[in-house]
């Protein structure tokens, strides 16, 4: 049998070149996802949700040009490929895997999923799994999302416990809810040096997401730590058995996911601008830790890259998934800086404490600094 009877047959080509055509399209599509607002076209921003899925298939069918050396298909798949090389850098860190010797400051960014407070995995095993990963790193700053603490003696005292076994003796907290029986939910930061200046930025419409910030001053340079958890597509129970149970999955299903889904991409893109116009006002370089619940192939990343830069893009490598949850695995969560804080180390913990990992970085601080 001779190799070219392993080879597609020229209807089989001709059809794969018109699957390309649709897969290059998307691409396009995905590529706009990170300039044009939901607000205006909000399907593009579910071109950018399936990035990693068209751009695989792209690579594919456009190796398999290049391997039967079709030069017309080839060229313009490569192209197609290169006019989105800002987007594959963004998605993809491509450290030299030095990292660096010298640092001033260790910051996490961490979702602790209210520290599995409803025993989703079994309540204060991971709980405790979560402090013990803590004392383990030892951050010297440490942006919580989906935080909890309650005032009950013996009940789940994360702030205390906390402010015990680590060296972030200062906190700022902003909740969201607040429960019968002195219970707290929403977001807090610690920090090991002391707090100069604090405040928050509300979200229009919302009270459950906000942004918080704290001054501090780091080896004489004073820098602002913004911490945020951004809106969430926040499925229900319905919504969770669509995408588990086959069974469930209709049209039904899927628009009212699709609507959910294309509500909190408008709510992100907002919620960034509303941040980005605080940080515009900072007359310190900043350092922002946040679950942004959107991927790197997104307006609401955009924004926010053009600016500041993205600590695992600077020192990671690969694509960094940092959630851990039923939905296909992203990188939503992040460490941005300003430009004159330099990144040097960055990692992502696979420890499947929470439905996020947590993100953590080491950073040198300029001369930016005050």
């Amino acid at each position: 049998m001779g190799a070219d009877e392993h080879l597609p047959s020229g209807r089989k080509l001709r059809w794969l070149w018109f699957i390309h055509w649709g897969t290059m399209v998307a691409l396009f599509c995905a590529y706009l996802a990170t300039v044009v607002s939901p607000a205006t076209f909000s399907w593009l921003a579910f071109a950018g949700l399936a990035y990693p899925l068209i751009f695989l298939v792209h690579v594919l069918l456009t190796t398999l040009w290049l391997v039967l050396r079709y030069r017309v298909r080839s060229i313009v798949a490569v192209v197609v490929l290169l006019v989105g090389w800002g987007v594959h850098d963004d998605f993809f860190g491509i450290s030299n895997g030095e990292a660096s010797a010298k640092w001033d400051v260790k910051v996490m960014t961490y979702n602790v999923r209210v520290f599995d407070l409803y025993n989703w995995s079994d309540g204060s095993r991971m709980r405790d799994s979560i402090f013990n990963l803590l004392d383990a790193e030892q951050p010297d700053i440490i942006c919580f999302q989906e935080f909890y603490h309650t005032n009950k003696k013996g009940v789940f005292e994360t702030r205390d416990t906390l402010i015990q076994f680590l060296p972030t003796k200062y906190y700022h907290e902003k909740y969201t809810h607040k429960m019968v029986g002195e219970q707290f939910f929403g977001v807090a930061t610690f920090s090991k040096y002391p707090i100069l200046e604090r405040g928050s930025i509300p979200f229009v419409n919302d009270e459950n997401n906000f942004c918080i910030w704290i001054d501090v001053s780091i080896n004489g340079n004073r820098v602002r730590v913004y911490n945020a958890h951004l809106a969430s597509i926040r499925f229900d129970y319905d919504d969770y058995g669509f995408i588990k149970d086959e069974n469930k999955r209709n049209w039904e299903g899927a628009a009212r996911i699709g609507k959910r889904m294309g509500l909190a991409f408008e709510k992100r893109a907002a919620q960034v601008a509303a941040i980005l116009e605080h940080m515009d006002q900072s007359p310190y370089p900043v350092i922002f830790g946040c679950d942004m619940n959107d991927s790197p192939v997104s307006f609401s990343y955009h924004c926010l890259e053009q600016s500041l830069t993205d600590a695992f893009i600077e020192s990671g490598t690969g694509i960094g998934q940092t959630y851990a949850g039923d939905f296909p695995s992203f990188r939503i969560d992040y460490l941005f800086t300003s430009p004159t804080i330099q990144p040097t180390e960055v990692k992502v913990i696979r420890k499947k404490f929470s439905d996020h990992y947590p993100l953590v970085a080491k950073f040198r601080v300029g001369d930016g600094g005050h």
